[in-house]
């Protein structure tokens, strides 16, 4: 039996908590010491986090918690439609460019103007 469809499931007027995790395959490791390859990808955990604090302050989404394990994450969120209900279009479209800059003339990513 597939999955229901998100749609389905969620109303996206509403105020909704969700568990995700994200895992890797291939037995690929994404955080910890890989005793396979002897690489270290520890690295790898405040980079995540950076991202993760980065696209919640962008999309209308709380991070409540958060687990980054060797070979996968979870993360609890919670969605924020009363909070998004009060952009504008030019606020959509300036937190969009946070994320996805697109190129300048001299082809360097920067924050949008």
């Amino acid at each position: 039996m597939p999955r229901p469809l998100r749609a389905e499931v969620f109303d996206p007027k509403e105020v909704c908590i969700v568990h995700c995790v994200q895992r890797c395959v291939r037995r690929a490791f994404l955080t910890g010491f890989d005793k396979e390859s002897g690489k270290d990808y520890q690295y790898r955990r405040e980079w995540i986090r950076e991202r993760m604090e980065k696209l919640a302050s962008v999309f209308g989404i709380d991070c409540l918690t958060y687990a980054i394990l060797s070979n996968h994450l979870h993360v609890v969120l919670r969605s924020r439609p009363d909070v998004v209900e009060t952009w504008s279009d030019k606020q959509v479209a300036l937190r969009w460019l946070q994320i996805f800059p697109g190129k300048r003339i001299d082809e360097q990513l920067g924050d949008p103007t």
